[in-house]
């Protein structure tokens, strides 16, 4: 294996071409080799900024003798094929999750994984994280005893949903997708939490409301809540919302601990301890970039695994487990 690890990264939408490229550019030990995509229009224009050529042919592009892993940034949809096409073709796969739309396809990826002797790594992000590292730290050097319960929520704006995903594409095709978005955006989450207090997610229960939001083309403004159960005996809420406005977007981890601390990790930059004293305690996390969501970091341990033969963090397994919790969200549509 030579020094430099040679990247394409497939899908140049926001994830791909914001988080991704950028990411493997600045990379020391990767080589972003190319980019992929269906269509001219975005790739060209980011491609001659990033100084590398692109491939509007996926085949053509896992020809390329410099392509030593792919970095998959495309619907979930083409997740699959595109997957199992590079395995075979001996490269490594970085995949945006979910993996695939069901656990049967997500289990035969894992198998011609093995088989081919590469690496196929979900883009579990939240645990690299600052924001949920700093979070898991605290915890860990006991500033709130024993987690005892905790609640998340995630508010994304109805306008940015529509934006990504208008009503009739993809992502609210139930069959070529895995459920509507909120099942789709919830894995992250999920992993989180099981990553986060060294336990499995053993019973939820969801409740869902779809709403349409004729403002943004009628897209379907959900808000989907579970009640989880930990194998710690830790209990949680879960919140996942699409019908708020742009200045009421959050993300909020909230860890009550059996001292009667409480941690409030709020989006990607502020931590609060609520302890014994009159006032919290307030963190600032000063994270800017690609590092923010912690896209660089798994892009960087994507490429230590593959310079150093490591077995990833994240496995296709954390990605089973997420989505088998994530589906039954689901269950109540069908």
């Amino acid at each position: 294996m030579s020094e430099k690890v040679g990247v394409a990264v497939v899908g140049v939408g926001f994830v791909g071409g914001q988080a991704h490229a950028p990411s493997f550019k600045k990379i020391e030990n990767s080589e972003l080799v190319a980019l992929g995509a269906t269509t001219e229009k975005r790739v060209k224009p980011l491609a001659e900024s990033l100084g590398v050529k692109y491939y509007l042919d996926y085949d053509k592009l896992l020809e390329d003798p410099k392509v030593q892993a792919v970095a998959l940034a495309v619907p979930t949809p083409m997740h699959y094929e595109l997957s199992m096409k590079a395995i075979k073709k001996g490269k490594h796969v970085l995949c945006e999750m979910p993996l695939a739309p069901t656990i049967s396809q997500m289990e035969e990826q894992q198998k011609a994984a093995e088989a081919e002797k590469v690496i196929l790594m979900p883009v579990l992000q939240f645990r690299f994280a600052p924001i949920y590292l700093k979070t898991k730290e605290m915890i860990e050097t006991g500033m709130i005893g024993k987690p005892i319960a905790l609640h998340f929520r995630e508010f994304i704006p109805a306008m940015s949903l529509a934006e990504q995903w208008p009503l009739g594409s993809w992502a609210w095709n139930i069959e070529k997708s895995g459920g509507y978005p909120d099942f789709t955006l919830s894995v992250w989450s999920i992993d989180m939490i099981r990553w986060m207090f060294n336990s499995e997610i053993v019973d939820v229960e969801w409740m869902s409301s779809y709403p349409p939001i004729e403002k943004y083309g009628g897209i379907l403004g959900y808000n989907t809540m579970g009640v989880i159960k930990l194998s710690n005996n830790m209990v949680g809420s879960l919140h996942y919302g699409a019908s708020v406005t742009p200045s009421a977007s959050l993300a909020r981890l909230e860890v009550y601990g059996d001292n009667t601390n409480i941690i409030h990790a709020i989006n990607t930059n502020k931590i609060f301890l609520y302890g014994q004293e009159e006032q919290p305690q307030e963190w600032n996390i000063e994270v800017k970039g690609t590092k923010v969501w912690g896209h660089r970091q798994i892009d960087q341990h994507f490429i230590d695994c593959i310079l150093h033969n490591k077995q990833p963090q994240v496995t296709v397994n954390d990605a089973i487990k997420a989505v088998k919790i994530a589906q039954k969200i689901t269950e109540n549509m069908r």
